[in-house]
């Protein structure tokens, strides 16, 4: 039996394989392009002759034009600057301060004793000496009258002495104790009488009595406080000042305060500064003393603004002073360099400062391109 094989052709090349040659060789071209490329650009440029001079029609290096720059940013930096001289000075420091009555006390007791008599009247004022409060004296009194009669009896045992005495029918001895009983007597009356007036309560000084805290009947003693008096007919005013204006602030001098509720201004005088500075807040506490034609009350809260003055202070723009780690400086000229100085400010100005230490008449502090400035930089002072 014959078989059939079947018939076979052959295999054609297929089309896309010339395709991906000739991109591969397209790449491969590209990547070498990109080669010679990248060597001719980091290629060294060619030196310039002996003579230091490029050679004709060559392009300057990159480090021949950058010595020129280098030299002018090594140059000195132009500055202005403020010559430092004396000057008056005026400035308004505001402060803030509460008012005190000219004398206050809580009256108290100095006896343990129950009240019997009340004659303050509250929120009226009363005169020095006034009685206010009376406290039980009964016992008081009764040993009063019994060492009235202990002296009696010894006045006339001492008389009798004397008699006996005269007649050298008495030895000194007897006589000496006799008188002594007599001396006794007076001494223990005199003790009882201090006693006694202590049971009084008076005012002190002229002033308003305050709310009265106890009433009759009450059991009192030297803790028990028994009312307030305040003299407001003048009223103290403390308030605190910066350190740096202890020594500005002068006895008499006057400034002026306001107070909530009433909108003028009140002027008051200068009548104490303490003579420490407070190391809390390094401030200086200062007194001051207003008639009290206004109604005002002690604890009142006021705003103060206090006017100094000096003839001869140190003042600079404010602009030149420099906030630093260890306080305020300012740049000074000093053989052509600048020169960091740490100062102590005083009073300031919108625009000005004052100067207490580190600065001298003469002085020329640098007033522009202080951000560009360093301690030691060399400056060159602008033509005024």
């Amino acid at each position: 039996m014959a078989m059939t094989l079947p018939t076979t052709h052959p295999e054609r090349p297929s089309a896309a394989r010339p395709r991906k040659l000739v991109f591969a060789a397209l790449a491969l071209v590209g990547v070498v392009g990109a080669i010679v490329l990248v060597r001719q650009r980091s290629a060294p440029a060619p030196l310039p002759p002996a003579g230091g001079s490029p050679a004709p029609g060559a392009a300057p290096s990159a480090g021949a034009s950058a010595k020129p720059a280098a030299g002018a940013a090594q140059g000195p930096l132009l500055v202005d600057v403020h010559a430092v001289k004396t000057e008056s000075l005026a400035v308004t420091v505001p402060a803030t301060g509460a008012l005190i009555a000219y004398e206050s006390v809580d009256l108290v007791s100095e006896l343990s004793r129950r009240l019997v008599k009340v004659s303050a009247k509250e929120g009226q004022p009363v005169k020095k000496g006034e009685v206010l409060f009376q406290l039980d004296a009964a016992d008081l009194n009764a040993q009063i009258k019994a060492l009235e009669v202990q002296k009696r009896l010894a006045q006339l045992t001492l008389d009798r002495s004397n008699k006996l005495q005269a007649e050298q029918l008495l030895s000194q001895q007897d006589w000496d104790q006799a008188r002594a009983r007599v001396d006794q007597a007076d001494a223990e009356r005199a003790v009882l009488a201090v006693t006694l007036s202590r049971t009084t309560i008076r005012a002190p000084f002229a002033g308003t009595l305050g709310l009265r805290r106890v009433s009759e009947g009450a059991w009192v003693t030297p803790q028990t406080v028994l009312a307030t008096l305040q003299d407001t007919s003048r009223l103290k005013i403390d308030f605190t000042l910066p350190e740096r204006f202890s020594g500005d602030v002068k006895l008499g001098q006057k400034f002026t305060f306001t107070v909530e509720g009433h909108g003028e201004r009140i002027t008051a005088s200068v009548v104490a500064v303490e003579p420490q500075i407070v190391a809390s807040s390094r401030s200086v506490l200062v007194r001051g003393l207003v008639e009290n034609q206004a109604g005002l009350l002690p604890g009142t809260f006021a705003t103060v603004e206090v006017p100094l003055s000096a003839d001869d202070a140190l003042l600079v723009p404010a602009i030149a002073v420099v906030p630093s780690v260890k306080g305020r400086s300012v740049y000074v000229v000093q053989d052509g360099k600048a020169k960091l100085v740490e100062v102590k400010t005083g009073a300031r100005t919108p625009e000005r400062v004052q100067v207490l230490h580190g600065l001298a008449a003469g002085d020329q502090v640098i007033v522009s391109n202080l951000l560009r400035l360093r301690d030691g930089a060399a400056v060159k002072v602008n033509a005024p």
